[in-house]
């Protein structure tokens, strides 16, 4: 239940008619249909996902909705490109992940900071903690959050050239020799990469493995959502587990960004309390997010893919 409230949160909307209008809008596809050609159907999902996110950003719309949704279609896009990277020669490959990382990093330290503020209000919440005692250093994270949201309307345009340029060159994605055996080849690397990296976080604890970790199960979680009808049961499973282990994580992530923020921040004795009350938090987290982890990676990756019809 946390991690649903924290999602939500993490999503606040700044009540502008045209946001409501997104948020009511039909997010575009993202599964393969059976039988098509992969190379002609990856295009056309790729070809879906960067218009939906240019559509976001639209007149530099920086409201938290409009940036959540378009950085989440940026992350399908290169998972996309992930899957179809057995037929594109590695310049090509580097030069679109090249476009899209850094329309990414051009709209993370706005995500980031009004994550930390939804983030505090959780912490708030769950802790048992008066608002009042602390809501000066809300104040300082919401006053941040405004600012970045004034000092970075002026990246969209540069974010949303960037997107231009990945959607003009799909025509140019040689991926029309683009087979099963090349996607299967994908996805049981994606997972092979998950599960050594999982091993890695059990043995060195470290909050950067983690990280890593975090990032290879969002991208089998996609990878599994655009291939879904070749899954067994539509993959329904194990899209559910993948998607419990990213909440999992991407709370934990979160965490760790509001501590170092409080960190770095004045040291007062509301900071430090938080900060304690933090580093219980994120054990319990990713041991939950771990543990949950052992059990999805489990199967070896033959296994694993044993259940994938393509």
């Amino acid at each position: 239940m946390a991690e649903k409230k924290h999602s939500a949160s993490r999503r606040r909307t700044s009540g502008s008619k045209a946001s409501e209008k997104r948020k009511s809008s039909k997010k575009p596809r993202l599964e393969l249909r059976r039988g098509g050609n992969f190379g002609k159907g990856l295009r056309q999902l790729a070809e879906l996902q960067l218009d939906a996110a240019i559509q976001e950003l639209k007149g530099n719309n920086v409201s938290p909705d409009a940036v959540h949704n378009a950085r989440t279609y940026i992350k399908k896009v290169r998972a996309i490109i992930q899957l179809s990277s057995p037929s594109m020669d590695r310049p090509l490959r580097e030069k679109l992940l090249g476009l899209l990382r850094d329309a990414s990093a051009r709209t993370g330290p706005l995500r980031d900071s009004e994550v930390q503020v939804g983030t505090f209000d959780l912490l708030m919440k769950q802790g048992g903690f008066a608002a009042g005692e602390f809501s000066s250093l809300r104040n300082g994270l919401a006053d941040v959050a405004k600012q970045r949201r004034i000092n970075d309307e002026r990246q969209i345009p540069r974010v949303i050239c960037s997107l231009a340029s990945v959607r003009d060159s799909l025509p140019e994605w040689p991926l029309d020799s683009l087979g099963s055996k090349d996607l299967r080849r994908r996805i049981r690397r994606t997972y092979r990469r998950g599960r050594t990296a999982l091993e890695l976080c059990a043995t060195k604890r470290d909050s950067e493995d983690f990280h890593l970790w975090r990032k290879l199960v969002k991208q089998l979680w996609y990878q599994l959502r655009i291939t879904t009808p070749y899954w067994e049961g539509n993959g329904g499973e194990l899209i559910a587990e993948t998607r419990r282990i990213g909440e999992l994580a991407g709370i934990e992530r979160d965490y760790t960004m509001l501590g170092a923020s409080l960190s770095a921040g004045p040291k007062t004795k509301g900071s430090a309390l938080l900060q304690e009350c933090i580093s219980r938090v994120l054990p319990k987290l990713r041991k939950e997010a771990t543990d949950a982890g052992e059990h999805f990676y489990e199967p070896r990756p033959k296994a694993f893919m044993t259940g994938l019809d393509l």
